[in-house]
């Protein structure tokens, strides 16, 4: 299932190498590329985890995990997948993007039906986890906040590039400005979701973010990867190296397709200057 989960939340069952990159220049840096729902069997994690993060002294996050324990927020954020009241799920998209969500509902052993009160995109995000749920991943055990443990457990500050609300209207700009085309980004390869799965392990346990990023296959949807990938990398590289701070080892902790292409943090830094060297 090529989904806005394989694009954004990327998912693995074993983590035998590292998504680590040392990244050395006027600053040094840790990039881990992180993975947002995990297996329990993913833990514990490969020593050089370990290793890299006692290197820390600060750490950037996509959104302070403690935003996930305030309850206000949480409802607002809810609030967004609501479409607004009188209107129905059906009504917002065309037949063949309503088949496309019929079919993924069919998988992850929901009736449709359930989710006429949500926008189109919350929908297909609700199923898609809820497929990821099916085959055993589990969103509390994800990467980003297993290293968010680590920084609370030694006293490293943590900070989020991003707020929990601002990544909702994102996503919620982005599906409702183009709606069929994210819901068919998000459907692609639905019957396929263990071959699939398969091989982003595969390119996980080589360390190989490219073919990870090569697998999204962003080609027709552009618009897609730009509003959740190049505008979010150029950003977070602005707030990353405008501020440097010699004497502290900053350590990022993202999604690991924010690693891969063109307009990767890693291309990004070498474009810079930097050195980047992935660790085995």
């Amino acid at each position: 299932m090529r989904s806005i989960f394989t694009a954004f939340l990327l998912v693995l069952t074993t983590a035998h190498a590292a998504s680590i990159w040392h990244v050395t220049g006027d600053q040094e840096y840790y990039l881990f590329g992180t993975i947002h729902v995990m297996k329990p069997e993913s833990y514990p994690l490969p020593k050089v985890y370990e290793e890299a993060f006692s290197q820390c002294d600060q750490l950037w996050l996509e959104i302070d995990q403690k935003e996930m324990e305030d309850t206000a927020l949480l409802l607002e954020a809810q609030k967004m997948m609501l479409l607004p009241a009188g209107e129905i799920l059906d009504q917002q998209v065309s037949e063949n993007s309503l088949n496309q969500m019929k079919e993924l509902a069919e998988i992850a052993g929901i009736n449709l039906g359930l989710f006429q009160g949500l926008k189109p995109w919350a929908a297909v995000n609700v199923l898609t986890l809820t497929v990821m749920q099916m085959q055993g991943f589990d969103v509390e055990r994800g990467l980003d906040e297993h290293l968010a443990g680590w920084a609370e457990r030694d006293g490293i500050p943590t900070q989020g590039f991003e707020s929990l609300l601002w990544q909702m209207r994102m996503l919620d700009n982005l599906g409702t400005t183009y709606t069929e085309e994210f819901i068919e980004f998000s459907t692609n390869e639905m019957d396929n979701v263990e071959q699939l799965v398969e091989q982003l392990v595969s390119y996980w346990q080589q360390g190989d973010v490219e073919s990870l990023y090569q697998q999204a296959a962003f080609e027709n949807y552009r618009e897609i990867e730009q509003a959740m990938l190049t505008d979010r990398n150029n950003n977070w590289m602005g707030i990353l190296t405008n501020s440097p701070q010699q004497n502290s080892t900053v350590c990022v902790a993202v999604g690991a397709l924010h690693m891969a292409g063109e307009f990767g943090l890693i291309e990004q830094f070498k474009q810079k200057g930097f050195q980047v060297k992935r660790l085995n």
